[in-house]
């Protein structure tokens, strides 16, 4: 996904591409701008999603306009950074060995997520605490609300998983490598309509709002990230992102244009009969389900394809935000809540509110990560 060895400079400079894949990096910084806005409105006043701190809750048509926003962004960037991912583990193993690939993931994995649960996260938590009321010290509220979670670091540990898996994947497996051709148009379709089956299997037990204590992980999403992070690994294989035709990325983004009029119609059939599309065994869960992964596929397509055709190129801003995306990842946390609650007294529409601080919390969080990252040693793991 982002800087770091997920998709590291090095493996950008691979022997099948001619130059740097600029538009990866741009892309992953759009994904993950996209993650930040979405963190961002849960804070002023999305009822959708999950966050640290809430400054209220919007009522309709603002809920509807979140919905709409977060719905169709949740559906792809973390599939398509999984997939961005699971692309460029492949030549970081085969340069690397098992053993040195794995040392390097668990320095640029494992130390974020250590640092992160045990002096990140209390503070963040602690903070919001505050803001609502709790008297006590710092210590005292260590000892009342431990343990802590990983935030979105999920992400990082879901991908040291996935790598580990892929390792062991790669020893034990004596079967040569397979290059394939592009999926044909109706492949891609059964393609994304059997994660969305499994997707509304899993959300019968787990639905959308529920996350795993500690780990934060949200299983009602996993099938998506699991299966774009194999493709990841079959697509570099096969060369599919730049051998991809560009007509092809034309007609996905033709479907990525039509299918947002689902979520119009998906929520309004929830408000009028009452009918949950978040979790549950509901005709509307397995619509949503099969819409969501879908649009996921068709806009992970496009959007590959439009980056590669459009934005194959960067300026030496864009180059520091790449540079800092993974940086930016990691500290979005206290970043985004501490600037919430530094603000919390100035009172505005929440949705404008939204609209007014988004720009300044992207700015910083790449900011402090691009600062971060002059610390001596900081490049060995961010």
């Amino acid at each position: 996904m982002i800087k770091g060895d997920i998709i590291s400079e090095s493996d950008l400079n691979r022997v099948k591409a001619p130059s740097r894949l600029f538009f990866i990096d741009n892309l992953r910084t759009f994904l993950i701008v996209l993650v930040f806005l979405d963190h961002l409105a849960i804070t002023y006043g999305s009822p959708y999603g999950l966050w640290y701190y809430h400054e209220g809750q919007v009522g309709f048509p603002e809920a509807a306009i979140y919905g709409a926003f977060q719905s169709i962004v949740q559906a792809f960037f973390m599939g398509l950074l999984f997939f961005l991912a699971g692309y460029f583990t492949p030549p970081s193993f085969d340069r690397k060995g098992p053993k040195r690939f794995l040392r390097d993931r668990l320095i640029r994995f494992g130390i974020p997520l250590i640092i992160f649960a045990i002096f990140v996260e209390p503070v963040v938590d602690y903070g919001v605490a505050l803001s609502m009321g709790f008297q006590g010290s710092f210590l005292s509220y260590l000892s009342t609300y431990l343990p802590f979670g990983l935030g979105p670091l999920w992400f990082v540990l879901a991908l040291l998983v996935f790598d580990v898996a892929y390792v062991i994947w790669r020893i034990f497996s004596s079967k040569p490598s397979k290059n394939y051709s592009f999926p044909k148009k109706r492949v891609i379709f059964a393609f994304g309509l059997l994660i969305g089956i499994i997707t509304f299997a899993v959300r019968i037990v787990f639905p959308i709002d529920w996350s795993v204590p500690v780990l934060a992980f949200i299983p009602a999403f996993f099938p998506q990230y699991i299966a774009f992070f194999i493709f990841g690994l079959i697509a570099y294989r096969s060369n599919w992102i730049l051998s991809l035709p560009k007509e092809t990325g034309n007609y996905w983004g033709s479907v990525t244009s039509v299918l947002p009029i689902g979520v119009g119609v998906i929520f309004t059939v929830s408000m009028l009969t009452g009918v949950s599309f978040l979790g549950g065994f509901t005709w509307l869960t397995a619509v949503y389900a099969l819409w969501e992964q879908v649009f996921a596929v068709a806009i992970s397509i496009w959007l590959v394809s439009w980056f590669r055709d459009k934005y194959n190129s960067q300026s030496r801003f864009l180059r520091i935000l790449s540079d800092s995306s993974y940086a930016a990842y990691i500290i979005q946390a206290p970043v985004l809540v501490f600037l919430a609650l530094s603000l919390q007294s100035i009172q505005l529409p929440l949705l404008l509110k939204f609209v007014l601080v988004s720009p300044i919390g992207v700015a910083l969080c790449f900011l402090v990560a691009y600062l971060i990252k002059k610390a001596p040693k900081a490049n060995y793991v961010l």
